[in-house]
């Protein structure tokens, strides 16, 4: 089984892909324009990796005071490990703060840049702070619009900005083709939407209503789309090397992570009699696919949208 710190790791290849660069020129643009320092609160940070991607991507203005929290504790502890490689990588250099109370602050400088981190365990719609810009990515699509929508205005300067990138949408695509596959999309969507507490499958563009409703101005908004495939370069006609970056493993996370939810689903219709997907057949299906994935021929689609809009004034 897949951890989630591995699939976090080997997800950053896959998410640096998908970002829509058009929308994030426009965040970084907006972000150039607030008085320093520039105040970032990222909410359901994971591992760190936007803040490695944005400073060696020169996405940050010069002075950046970058607040990341996430409700793991050992995704928290492994970011506090792993960003200073990351900035490292990117040019800064790194000195590292403990406060004695589990707190981690990052001092980061890069020429005439300076960039204070500080990684923390908390809920990111339920702590108080003010910032400059709100990111939330891959987190809108599983939470509570409702919810979520206020908090992130209660923590942004009115005319701050909201940058939600890698926003599932509605898309799960798996090639060779398998005749299940329809079946095992429309139940996965719907476990997203009927079953689990929060979230759903196609937030990404009910973000594009459901934030001009509540006086928000989104200011741009594209695709990101997950493509993962095995790499054939250099191999011959028809032939795989395998995949990049040990996106397997984040693959093999996504398998496991269909089955528990269609098992979850399965066992909720169980009880009224009802379902169109027999549990032999969807362990047909992902014996198949992991059978793919041994092999190198698996390829992953799905359907993501990256949204910024600006905090009514």
């Amino acid at each position: 089984m897949t951890d989630q710190r591995t699939y976090l790791e080997v997800k950053r290849t896959v998410d640096d892909r998908a970002l829509n660069r058009r929308v994030l020129e426009r965040f970084a643009e907006g972000l150039d324009a607030r008085s320093s320092p520039v105040r970032i609160l990222e909410i359901g940070a994971g591992i760190g990796t936007m803040i490695g991607r944005l400073a060696a991507w020169d996405c940050l203005p010069d002075e950046i005071a970058y607040r990341a929290v996430d409700r793991d504790a050992e995704s928290v502890r492994y970011a506090r490990e792993r960003v200073p490689e990351w900035l490292e990588d990117a040019g800064y250099a790194v000195d590292r703060v403990d406060d004695g109370r589990g707190e981690t602050t990052l001092l980061a400088r890069s020429g005439e840049r300076r960039l204070e981190i500080t990684l923390e365990v908390a809920d990111g719609f339920e702590i108080e702070d003010r910032a400059d810009a709100v990111i939330a990515s891959a987190v809108l699509d599983i939470v509570d619009l409702g919810r979520a929508i206020p908090a992130i205005e209660g923590l942004l300067e009115p005319g701050g900005l909201l940058y939600a990138p890698i926003t599932f949408d509605g898309g799960t695509t798996f090639a060779p083709r398998d005749p299940a596959d329809n079946r095992i999309e429309r139940r996965y969507h719907h476990h997203m939407d009927a079953v689990r507490s929060a979230g759903g499958s196609q937030v990404g563009r009910e973000l594009l209503w459901r934030l001009p409703d509540a006086g928000w101005p989104v200011l741009e908004a594209g695709g990101s789309d997950w493509v993962v495939r095995p790499c054939t370069e250099g191999a011959g006609t028809g032939t795989a090397m395998g995949y990049p970056d040990g996106e397997r493993a984040f693959l093999e996370g996504l398998l496991e992570t269909i089955d528990g939810a269609l098992a979850e689903l399965e066992a909720a219709e169980r009880e009224f009699g009802i379902g169109d997907l027999e549990p032999d057949e969807r362990r047909r299906w992902l014996g198949r696919r992991r059978s793919e994935l041994e092999s190198g021929e698996l390829v992953f689609v799905a359907h993501n949208l990256d949204v910024l809009a600006r905090r009514p004034e």
